[in-house]
């Protein structure tokens, strides 16, 4: 009797916000490129990168990945999925590791997975000078760290990544060398650009389905998913007003993100009427707006350092 041939595991790190049919293409072109393969998803649990409600349960996005080809599941929580770019990417391939994946795929603007690897072999080796660059530009200006790190690339390596799939690439790439992991990084052209308002075809970016869903239009025809309302971080701005204003600056610098003078910013701020007029009035050139918002669903969450 014949040994059955070992199956490939493959990875992705996904959020599913919503599941749509790029999601579906990517796991075709997996399937067609490894028919014997195992698919291991690590997906965000209940918020996103963002600091937002995903727009639809864990059980409903597992239900309906598992329907197009998604083997199995690995959860991350809000102490992962609503970490900047280069925390999230890094825990999560290290989960993936864990489950032994052979490869992990991922989709990305720019279509070369050299150009990847030659990113994360030069952060690897000039790690000093990098980290030198990021303090540099960070004082420079006032820029936010994202943006210090993206230049920082750019200065090394003469390569410049912007968009946020390759931002998130280069980070995956990056957590596959520095850690040793024995994964062999694949990128997939994307069908259409991740915050794009453009439809391509059978193609919306989840930012577009997402507009969609809350302006009560029809998204059949790029998601086969069916989402009627989606849970707005907006409704928590009331408790959060009522925490920060009996809270003290010391309490308020105990919970995870609050860093650099963040705690006075909210302080000031917290007057506002709305979640989204608060919002605004703390991003600046050194805090982004993700990056308000992540720490905003920190002190929400009780997320302590």
């Amino acid at each position: 009797m014949k040994n059955k041939e070992k199956k490939i595991k493959i990875g992705i790190v996904v959020e599913y916000n919503p599941f749509h049919n790029g999601h579906i293409h990517q796991l075709n072109f997996i399937k067609n490129k490894f028919p014997n393969s195992k698919i291991y998803v690590a997906m965000s649990h209940k918020f996103s990168q963002r600091g937002e409600y995903i727009c639809a349960s864990w059980n409903k996005r597992k239900r309906i990945a598992k329907k197009y080809g998604v083997d199995s599941f690995v959860k991350l929580r809000s102490n992962i999925s609503t970490q900047a770019a280069h925390i999230f990417a890094n825990e999560a391939v290290k989960l993936l590791n864990k489950r032994r994946v052979d490869y992990l795929v991922f989709g990305s603007e720019t279509d070369d997975i050299t150009v990847f690897l030659k990113i994360a072999y030069i952060l690897k080796h000039k790690k000093d000078q990098y980290d030198s660059l990021v303090k540099k530009f960070l004082k420079k200006g006032g820029n936010s760290f994202p943006k210090a790190s993206n230049l920082a690339v750019s200065e090394l390596t003469n390569f410049s990544i912007t968009t946020p799939n390759d931002i998130l690439g280069i980070e995956y790439v990056k957590s596959i060398v520095n850690n040793n992991f024995n994964i062999k990084p694949i990128c997939i052209k994307r069908t259409v650009g991740f915050h794009s308002d453009i439809t391509n075809q059978n193609f919306a970016s989840a930012t577009k389905l997402r507009q969609m869903i809350e302006n009560g239009e029809d998204i059949s025809d790029f998601s086969p998913m069916k989402i009627k309302k989606i849970k707005k971080i907006d409704e928590t701005y009331e408790k959060f007003q009522r925490f920060i204003r009996k809270s003290s600056l010391m309490k308020i610098k105990k919970y995870k993100l609050v860093e650099e003078g963040i705690e006075n910013l909210f302080k000031k701020n917290i007057e506002h009427k709305s979640y989204s007029e608060f919002i605004d009035s703390c991003v600046s050139k050194r805090y982004t707006r993700n990056r308000i918002k992540r720490t905003y669903l920190s002190i929400l969450l009780k997320e302590k350092k």
